[in-house]
């Protein structure tokens, strides 16, 4: 499969399967270029939220800078998210959502995890239409490159105590 290849470019190949085999070291010059460009990038190591996926959509709020977070607090967190993550496609000049460690939560929880996909893809026009490219990977078994190059340490990270 193409990986995270398409990341920098609008596109509807929004959303990536990613096994370790396909992370090839070229990447670190994808992901230097994003980072120029100016994407916003959200890297969750999901076996963090392994007990609580439910927070996920927390922590990419968290780590876009999005206007509302946490989301997992109350029952209109999908709408609330969404809303934001909207607004983002008017504001920025893309975003990229790296899901590590995807593949036991992703068996464990889901109905979550396809929530969260089915919420993403109801949004996706949005980002289309402005030509901004907005992708959601989930690395289903990790690499440690796909950490070390998407993964910055200097973004404030959701830790579960700041439930408000």
């Amino acid at each position: 499969m193409r990986g995270y290849w398409d990341i920098d470019r609008s596109t509807s190949h929004c959303i990536s399967f990613v096994e370790t085999e396909e992370v090839e070291e070229g990447l670190s010059e994808l992901v230097e270029r994003i980072r120029q460009r100016g994407f916003r990038i959200a890297y969750i190591d999901c076996s963090m939220f392994q007990d609580r996926p439910w927070e996920i959509l927390s922590e990419i709020g968290f780590q876009l800078k999005m206007d509302n977070p946490p989301y997992h607090t109350d029952a209109t967190k999908l709408v609330r998210w969404l809303d934001d993550l909207i607004s983002l496609a008017y504001r920025t000049s893309g975003i990229v959502i790296v899901l590590d460690n995807a593949g036991r939560v992703f068996a464990e929880h889901r109905r979550t995890m396809t929530e969260l996909i089915e919420a993403f893809l109801v949004q996706i026009h949005h980002w289309l239409e402005q030509k901004v490219p907005c992708h959601l990977c989930f690395q289903m078994s990790p690499h440690p490159l796909v950490a070390k190059l998407f993964d910055d340490p200097k973004d404030d990270v959701f830790d579960g105590k700041n439930d408000a």
